[in-house]
């Protein structure tokens, strides 16, 4: 019963949280979360992406691409 009541009250201040900041737009929230944590512009004012995202993307575009190969390969 104790999970339940924490889940209601989590739920009250998550509408409590947005009806508050209801200007804030999910594509900049998205934006601030990619970005890099220690230079999040870069001299150009540009936007830099974290480097642990960068490297979660590639990962996971070489095992998506290892896994398209011996899919499509057939012996």
């Amino acid at each position: 019963m104790e999970a339940n009541t924490q889940l209601g009250e989590m739920y009250d201040r998550l509408n409590e949280f947005h009806l508050r900041n209801s200007k804030e737009r999910i594509g900049d929230v998205l934006r601030m979360w990619m970005a890099d944590p220690l230079k999040p512009r870069d001299e150009r004012g540009r936007l830099r992406v974290s480097p642990i995202l960068l490297l979660l993307a590639i990962v996971f575009a070489l095992i998506f691409g290892t896994f398209l190969f011996f899919s499509m390969v057939q012996s």
